[in-house]
């Protein structure tokens, strides 16, 4: 009768190692990143990542949402490295993840790309712009439209009394704020959760 007895094979132990060694490397990594869990999951299969710093730690604990704000013209709304806001067609792109939190009572919050980390903002004179670090300009109200869509009015600035949206026109350019109304459909969007956090949910 053979007799079993185990034998060592040095190649499969080192790989054993080495697996172990990357895991625990990926580990202390996660653990030291300064992106939130839904962070990562928004952006966990787009390239060039890079990390920044937070810089908006007194908002801690509202509410928070990774989704893509998709405009009633058919436009995903965006946010680049260079902090210039746009339109993409394209539902993987990147820079259409945006962080949408909530920074005070009755619908006011900040929307923010995770992957650029520059929020939206607008001036006084209702153009958009994207700015690296948080300010008054950066608060947007959400307004729920009977269609179903939200509209997102800057909730520091008006002009002649008229509330100023983000809005992107036919051509997926930004207009400004003085030329946009609730009823425009270009002030209407869809926010809609991304791949990923469906995933997740599953």
């Amino acid at each position: 009768m053979r007799i079993w007895t185990p034998s060592w094979n040095l190649r499969n132990a080192l790989s054993g190692l080495c697996v172990h060694a990357i895991f625990l490397l990926s580990s202390i990594c996660v653990a030291w990143s300064d992106r939130t869990p839904e962070q990562l999951a928004a952006i966990m299969n787009c390239s060039k990542h890079e990390r920044h710093a937070r810089n908006y730690d007194y908002m801690e604990g509202g509410d928070v949402r990774i989704r893509q704000l998709f405009s009633r013209t058919q436009w995903f709304l965006t946010i680049d490295d260079n902090g210039q806001i746009n339109g993409t067609q394209d539902p993987t792109n990147c820079y259409s993840v945006l962080e949408i939190r909530t920074v005070s009572e009755g619908g006011v919050l900040a929307i923010k790309g995770v992957k650029s980390q520059y929020y939206i903002s607008m001036n006084r004179t209702g153009q958009l712009q994207g700015k690296r670090n948080y300010n008054d300009n950066c608060n947007f109200k959400e307004v729920f439209l009977e269609n179903y869509f939200n509209a997102y009015s800057s909730a520091k600035w008006t002009r002649n009394s008229r509330e100023m949206f983000i809005a992107l026109s036919q051509k997926g350019r930004p207009l400004r704020g003085r030329k946009t109304r609730r009823e425009h459909v270009a002030s209407h969007f869809i926010p809609m959760k991304c791949r990923e956090e469906e995933r997740r949910a599953d």
